[in-house]
């Protein structure tokens, strides 16, 4: 912690720490049910009933287990200008101190004090918060209690669909049944009864009766749940069409086969092989497919209805059949981690969902002077091995911490001799024995006693160039005193801040502060300013002659100082777009803190002081942008980060965009069907990297109307959509004749019973006209009315003339089956038996044949035409015909290849070409497992694997093959840091770097060789460590000063005319005031000596005040006993600091 923060805490607690009264005060917090487990959010603490004004506040707030605090409170809109610290307590509570420098009021005595960010455990459901020893102080330091809070936090928890399962959407009519047609329905899970409503319209207004649900037509039918705590509502209305077509027995359907599919996904993502449908002995030719595809499953192995539908549909009725589908169970599973480091997740998915028992590799790394310590399970005690890379199985909702500390060393001071030496960090004291993280810049001094000088100051044994040392290894410091001899010039560097200052002897070597050089003997000088700072005007060296060659001459004892001014900066913004093919469309910009604590916008190309403030103002994302993250020379920040210039800054906010989905990826495996009565799902199958998304399907006739239900005959267009998400635009895609229903062709269900009588048909309102010739009778049967819309006419033909027995070949429908195919006979629709694989026709019938092939195989020609390439076609039977043998040939063997195995990670998701012929139908999914088990995003680096399935169609076999597939670490494109010159033969890691940024990506720089001793100048390999996965580290080179003996001097030392003043020039700013005063202890009092007049104030820790006055010169305050007191000095109203000493 900065020391300018130590000395406001100070001042908070001096106004908080006093004894307060009950007040009617409340914390609240904004809400408790926070987003989903395993996402981020943001606890907002309110005060409430309250009318005391207040200019600072004090609460412990605990959060709940599975609740994880997520980077730094965040104070609220009250606040003015004001600070904030926050420590975390043995309690594991965090204590939150919001104070003003200047007293401030806030803005109103309630509302929003404080934010809290957390993210929730993949497991967390509910448990409380609390807020506690609340206090609230005004500008008079009177403090007012606030009552505790104790809520309970919960994660949104979204209600689950209900599945529902129907059967019976096509049913055989029967006017004599005792109890209506109905339709059947089952539910996961099971038990849930819905409401069933029977109507004629597909507004579902007009109830249907018992005597509608026994005759012919088409009927809605209305499902509905009105939802329970776990389920949301369901409503579903389906078309059940009564037909007298023949139905399929359920005892005659081999159910397909199911592929396993994980929980969350659609049930058309399972697919369906095998299965087949029998009438006697004889298979139905038909495809099986699932009666609602477009739905979620959850886990476990449950049964779901599929549909039959029959080549043949004006002959026979659809049929349902339960499939059973093994749904794997998923998990969230998140990983987090502590300060000091970041955790990479090899084998993530988009959503942190994984399949059980699915493997992923935990990487914890360490930010630059942490270390890893350890892996924990929130709210578990589950133990995990200590290493920083772990591979875990799913088997339940997890969030893994990776914990990291500090790599701490001790610093050991020791003198010897009369003298003293002072250790300190950034202005704070260290004393011996005290361990400190690693990185931190230690300033070490020595000050001889009067006639005693500086023999040797050692750090680890080795003499310490300079003044400061980084702290990489446990140090000893040792400084040794000697006795001053006569005729010596004593050395004193004074302690300039932001640099040092270097006095050389003629020979090269270092003259530390408190040795001694002989009089006359020659110097030479050179500053080496701090990371950021630079040399103000020049070294002045009193007691010095100025030579030739920058060389001094020493005439007594000599001081060195000098000043140091901050360098500047330039500090920009960028609003990117996390695809490198989009342009952003957000917007980020930044402000400044002024001097006088107020904010400001930074202007385009302003440079800014090293040391500067800086925070984000504004960052939005437009046209339906989201933020991913901000990251500060490639350190991912929030919003609330105050960041502090260090050397050129670039913050860059990146923006994920909704990308649209590719019109070309969302297939349909069936387009084209005979009318049959029954509404048909179009099931949109999306491909590559829409696996799995749904989408809302509506239908356009060719009269430009819009229905949920495609029934009757007609070209469809079919209308997509699917609404804007966090990660996809709006899909809004017109298929023309997408869906394609023809016009079925009238059945003749009973043949006449002589040439007078007519006969029956399917649909029954037909017009029948009939001719007579050569004992043949023709009736010519067309439909009428509304049947007329799906039915096209047919022709039967009756024979009074010798029969006459045909084979066409052995492939007569229901005769036995051969390998190739079979050959449907039909008359009007109505087909022929076979007996012994003969059927006997009269002379002068005109049939029609139906060329009907077997699994594998298609239709080429007719036997006695090797040109007629139609499966369908009429043939006379005349006396002494033979029939005609229909040839079927094996469909095609398809071949398919990746166009390329592998890509570069690039931020957007890999589509992959498949090249070979009609690889346009393929259906391209993405797996993390060869068994296709684990379904993946193509878009972070990793192995992967591709499957490519093709179903069968009229030519082609099916087709399925698993091919692998890799995304490899891209690298990032680097701007180099600079770095910060360092002492020839200190070590690399003494040079700090500066700046430095990798674009949108996230990461450290450091030195590839820190430990290596530098002695001249030139550039070091610097090597930039992402913290994304997907990106390689990069190495880049940067450049290092050396400062030595042999450096240009600075300019001109200021010649010294004399003795110094007898009486300085009276101290008048904050700095030069603290530098003035002088502070220690003896006998359990304070002794103070102010350089002018101040206000004091001397408190203890709990706020008790034990002095009060104005001082100037030497005080001595008694205190009475030992223990920890602050010194409130305020030597003008806006001029004020705070001191700690410890009285032992």
């Amino acid at each position: 912690m900065k020391v300018n923060h130590i000395k406001q805490l100070f001042v908070a607690l001096f106004l908080l720490l006093s004894a307060g009264t009950a007040t009617a005060a409340q914390w609240h917090l904004a809400k408790t049910t926070l987003n989903a487990a395993g996402s981020k959010d943001t606890l907002t603490l309110e005060v409430s009933g309250n009318s005391f004004s207040f200019s600072s506040f004090q609460v412990d707030f605990t959060l709940p287990d599975g609740v994880l605090l997520d980077g730094t409170p965040i104070l609220g809109e009250l606040t003015d200008g004001h600070a904030l610290t926050w420590t975390k307590r043995d309690d594991g509570s965090f204590r939150c101190v919001a104070y003003s420098a200047k007293n401030t009021e806030m803005k109103a005595p309630v509302g929003t004090v404080i934010r809290i960010p957390v993210v929730l455990a993949a497991s967390f459901t509910g448990e409380a918060f609390t807020a506690k020893n609340g206090i609230l102080s005004n500008k008079k330091s009177v403090a007012q209690s606030v009552t505790d809070l104790s809520e309970t936090l919960r994660s949104y928890k979204e209600r689950a669909n209900l599945v529902v399962n129907v059967s019976g959407l096509e049913q055989k009519v029967n006017p004599n049944a005792p109890a209506p047609a109905e339709l059947s329905y089952t539910t996961i899970p099971s038990g849930k009864a819905l409401t069933v409503g029977y109507f004629k319209d597909d507004s579902c207004k007009v109830a249907a009766t018992d005597e509608d649900r026994k005759k012919e037509g088409i009927l809605y039918v209305k499902l509905s749940y009105k939802g329970d705590a776990d389920y949301a509502p369901f409503e579903q209305v389906y078309v059940m069409s009564l037909t007298s077509k023949k139905a399929i027995a359920a005892k005659d359907i081999v159910a397909p086969v199911a592929e396993k599919i994980k929980a969350g996904q659609l049930l058309s993502a399972s697919l369906l092989t095998g299965g087949s449908v029998k009438d006697g002995d004889y298979t139905v030719a038909g495809t099986l497919a699932w009666t609602n595809g477009n739905v979620v499953v959850p886990a476990g192995k449950q049964s779901y209805s599929a549909t039959f539908y029959p080549d043949n549909s004006s002959y026979y009725n659809t049929a349902e059949v339960s499939v059973e589908v093994d749904v794997t169970p998923t998990y969230l599973v998140t990983a987090v981690a502590t300060t000091g480091g970041v955790v990479n997740v090899l084998g993530k998915t988009e959503d942190n969902v994984y399949v059980k028992d699915q493997e992923i590799k935990l990487i914890a790394v360490p930010q630059p002077n942490y270390k890893f310590e350890s892996w924990s399970v929130m709210g578990s005690d589950e133990t995990l091995a200590r290493k920083d890379t772990i591979a875990v199985k799913t088997d339940k909702a997890k969030t893994y911490t990776a914990n990291f500390t500090p790599i701490l060393h001790e610093v050991s001071i020791e003198k010897k001799g009369n003298g003293n030496i002072s250790v300190t960090v950034e202005g704070t004291s260290v004393e011996n024995g005290t361990s400190l993280q690693q990185g931190t810049v230690l300033r070490i001094l020595a000050g001889p006693d009067p006639n005693s000088q500086l023999k040797s100051l050692t750090v680890n044994g080795k003499a310490l160039e300079g003044d400061k040392v980084t702290l990489t290894e446990t140090l000893n410091i040792l400084a040794e005193f000697e006795v001053k001899p006569v005729n010596m010039a004593l050395v004193t560097i004074e302690n300039a801040k932001n640099g040092s200052i270097l006095l050389y002897k003629e020979d090269g070597s270092l003259i530390a502060s408190g040795s001694t050089v002989p009089v006359n003997s020659k110097v030479r000088a050179v500053a080496l300013p701090d990371a950021g700072y630079q040399l103000s005007g020049s070294v002045s060296l009193s007691k010095v002659t100025a030579g030739a060659d920058n060389q001094y001459t020493v005439n007594g004892d000599v001081t060195a100082s000098a000043s140091f001014a901050p360098q500047t900066y330039t500090v920009k913004a960028s609003a990117v777009s996390s695809n490198p093919s989009q342009t952003s469309t957000g917007t980020i910009s930044l402000s400044k803190k002024g001097e006088d604590d107020t904010w400001s916008p930074i202007k385009e190309k302003e440079k800014l002081a090293y040391g500067t403030s800086v925070r984000v103002s504004i960052d939005e994302g437009q046209e339906g942008a989201r933020l991913l993250t901000i990251l500060a020379n490639s350190k991912e920040i929030s919003q609330q980060n105050i960041l502090i210039v260090t050397g050129d800054l670039t913050v860059t906010a990146v923006f994920d965009h909704r990308v649209y989905i590719e019109k070309k990826y969302i297939l349909w495996p069936y387009q084209t069907y005979y009318y049959n009565g029954v509404s048909r799902n179009f099931v949109p199958f999306a491909s590559q990297t829409y696996a799995g998304f749904s989408f809302d399907v509506m239908y356009q006739d060719s009269e430009g109307n819009k229905t949920a239900k495609a029934i009757n005959a007609d070209n469809y267009k079919v209308l997509l959509h699917r609404d804007e998400d966090g990660l996809y635009n709006k899909f809004d895609e017109v298929y023309e004749d997408g869906l394609v229903i023809k016009k079925s062709k009238v059945s003749v269900t009973e043949a006449p019973k002589d040439g007078n009588s007519d006969p029956k048909t399917r649909p029954a309102d037909m017009t029948i006209t009939k001719t007579t010739k050569d004992g043949v009778t023709t009736y010519k049967i067309e439909p009428t009315g509304d049947a007329a819309k799906n039915y096209e006419g047919t022709t039967y033909y009756h024979s009074t003339n010798p029969a006459v027995k045909m084979s066409f070949g052995t492939s007569i429908l229901r005769s036995g089956e051969e390998p190739g195919g079979h050959v449907r006979v039909t008359n009007g629709g109505m087909p022929y038996g076979a007996t012994d694989g003969e059927i006997s026709i009269p002379a002068g019938t005109i049939v029609t044949l139906e060329a009907v092939p077997a699994k594998g195989f298609m239709f080429s020609h007719w036997s006695d035409d090797a040109t007629n390439k139609n499966p369908q076609r009429e043939y006379v039977v005349a006396e002494g015909s033979a029939g005609v043998t229909p040839v079927f040939v094996g469909k095609a063997d398809l071949a398919y290849s990746l166009a390329s195995s592998s890509s570069v990670y690039n931020g957007v998701a890999q589509h992959v070409t498949v090249t070979g012929t009609g690889s346009e139908a393929c259906q391209i999914t993405f797996f993390f497992d060869e068994a296709c088990t684990q379904p993946a995003v193509l878009k972070n680096a990793g192995k992967y694997y591709v499957r490519v399935y093709r179903p069968a169609d009229a030519e082609n076999k099916e087709y399925t093959k698993v091919f692998p597939y890799t995304i490899g670490q891209a690298t990032p494109e680097v701007t180099p840091p600079t770095a910060s010159d360092i002492l020839s033969g200190q070590k690399l890691s003494e040079s700090r770097l500066l700046g430095g940024e990798a674009g949108i990506v996230a990461g450290t720089f450091a030195w590839s060789d820190p430990d290596q001793e530098i002695t001249e100048k030139g550039n070091q390999e610097v090597v930039f460590t992402p913290t994304d996965p997907n990106y390689k580290p990069a190495s880049v080179e940067v450049e290092v000063k050396v400062v030595s003996a042999s450096s240009g001097s600075t300019p001109g030392p200021e010649p010294t005319p004399g003795p110094d003043p007898v009486d300085p020039d009276v101290p008048t700013g904050v700095e030069s005031i603290e530098d003035g005063m002088s502070l220690y202890t003896a006998n359990q009092s304070i002794f103070v000596n102010m350089p002018r007049e101040v206000a004091l104030t001397v408190f203890d820790v709990a706020g008790s005040i034990i002095y009060e006055g104005k001082i100037q010169g030497e005080v001595e305050i008694p205190v009475g006993h030992t223990g920890v007191y602050f010194l409130k000095c305020v030597a003008a109203p806006d001029t004020l600091f705070v001191r700690k000493i410890v009285v032992r």
